[in-house]
């Protein structure tokens, strides 16, 4: 069971550099993919990018809906991460395809990943530049939560319970395990 953490503190959800995958809509279809290449931009107002091919399935979906969500998989979902990684979405409904369950967003309308140890709900900002240039999406923060017991304020790698999945290259991924500092 997740709960809701603050705005302000939502960057914390990605700053640590998670895979993720990043959920909205086209046309009332559910659009899913995991995105590697994001980061938090801004904590006040809080404001992510995203870095997403123009040619993804996702990316039109985004700029269609006008919002997505960023949903970070945990490392039981590994598998599924790479399924979703392997296929197009203009191809199959990766939804129905690996029964992925969904649950409605709190304050957009693009859904989430129901199974998701965190989310950041975001409403798109629109920059002409960043977008054309770079395939550069922003997201304005507009509601955050995450599992209970591995976040508070920041992500617990120390404690036992999920983890998050961090991609390396390639098709090599890993998962932190302990705080060094």
């Amino acid at each position: 069971m997740r709960k809701e953490i603050p705005i302000n503190i939502a960057y914390r959800l990605i700053n640590h550099g998670p895979l993720v995958l990043v959920t909205s809509l086209f046309k009332g279809r559910i659009g899913v993919t995991p995105i590697a290449w994001l980061m938090p931009i801004s904590d006040e107002p809080p404001i992510v990018a995203l870095e997403i091919w123009e040619g993804h399935f996702i990316y039109k979906a985004i700029l269609d809906t006008g919002d997505f969500v960023i949903n970070i998989p945990s490392s039981e979902m590994a598998d599924l991460v790479r399924k979703l990684g392997s296929v197009s979405g203009r191809k199959i409904n990766k939804v129905k395809e690996y029964d992925l369950k969904m649950e409605p967003a709190r304050k957009i309308k693009s859904p989430r990943v129901k199974d998701a140890i965190g989310i950041i709900e975001c409403k798109a900002r629109k920059d002409k530049r960043l977008a054309d240039k770079y395939n550069i999406i922003l997201g304005d923060c507009v509601y955050a939560e995450a599992e209970k017991g591995v976040f508070s304020d920041r992500w617990h790698p120390e404690r036992h319970g999920p983890k998050t999945i961090h991609h390396l290259g390639g098709k090599i991924f890993c998962v932190p395990d302990s705080k060094i500092i």
